[in-house]
């Protein structure tokens, strides 16, 4: 079983140094992904509810800093040498597909093959329109992406004929370092994205929200695709949002994470408290050195 931690990305820790100091740390500890995740920009008044809060909130200011993922992946690329680099998620139909395909290639490229493509439909629909993208239809959207991606990632000339996108005798290059293209672990609980997930995804990434229905859940994904006649045992479970550490905590998140390896998670994200993002170094050493090992075996 792999464990990532989400770097800090939101206020005042969302500071070269401090995000720097964070990612090293967790690299050098023998984590094994640092995590990221996704909006452009932050509305004063937020009009849709945000489907993981109790009160639909996102819980902080529109105000603070928040450094765009895609960036900020390119920069972990450079300052870490081995733990994977994802993103959990971004909201791939926001975002134009031949560009953003471009881009996250060259990340994958640069990091030696580091790069996970967490993505999700979205929630904000104020966010899609102010980027001038229809928030209707984005699940037929979302689908086209995924295939468009693949090609530009595997094709020597594309030839993509699509509802909403179109891309013919067009070279994508450097492809990515990872062979088939970036793994594509797919966020989202609705039965459709858990379809998705098994027709066009490499993985699941579910959120706690998805623990009582886990194995429920990643059938639906296998079984899609069972149906797309594509190999279910190949398709990874991942999670987020199953642990903060603090000092406090660390044998009971450990205790909840070998739980998970039993439902067969491959991959677990884990947050770090607020008041030890700052000088993260001793809490990340002594959860790894503790516990990573026998998480790993």
């Amino acid at each position: 079983m792999e464990i990532g931690v989400h770097v800090p990305q939101v206020g005042p820790l969302a500071s070269k140094e401090s995000v720097g100091a964070f990612a090293r740390a967790a690299d050098e500890a023998g984590f094994d992904g640092l995590w990221v995740f996704d909006h452009v920009v932050l509305q004063k008044e937020q009009q849709s509810k945000y489907p993981y809060s109790p009160d639909g909130s996102l819980g902080f200011s529109p105000t603070m800093d928040f450094l765009e993922p895609l960036t900020l992946a390119a920069w972990l690329a450079g300052i870490t040498k081995r733990a994977r680099i994802g993103t959990s998620v971004l909201v791939l139909p926001m975002r134009q597909p031949v560009l953003h395909a471009k881009i996250m290639a060259t990340i994958d490229h640069l990091s030696g093959g580091r790069f996970v493509l967490g993505a999700g439909v979205g929630w904000w629909k104020q966010e899609f329109e102010v980027l001038g993208v229809p928030f209707e239809r984005r699940g037929r959207r979302m689908d086209e992406c995924l295939q468009l991606l693949r090609a530009l990632w595997t094709d020597e000339f594309v030839e993509f004929r699509g509802e909403f996108y179109e891309c013919v005798d067009w070279a994508c290059n450097p492809k990515p370092a990872q062979e088939g293209g970036l793994p594509i672990w797919l966020g989202g609980e609705s039965r459709k994205q858990l379809e998705r997930a098994g027709k066009y995804g490499d993985g699941w990434l579910a959120t706690a929200a998805s623990l009582p229905t886990l194995k429920d859940g990643f059938e639906v994904a296998q079984e899609a695709a069972s149906k797309a006649g594509r190999d279910p045992s190949k398709l990874r479970l991942a999670i987020e949002g199953t642990g903060t550490l603090k000092p406090d905590n660390l044998e009971r998140t450990a205790e909840r994470l070998y739980r998970l390896k039993e439902l067969g998670v491959f991959h677990a994200i884990l947050g770090v408290h607020p008041r030890y993002m700052a000088e993260p170094r001793p809490i990340l050493e002594e959860f790894a050195s503790k516990h990573l090992p026998g998480l790993r075996a």
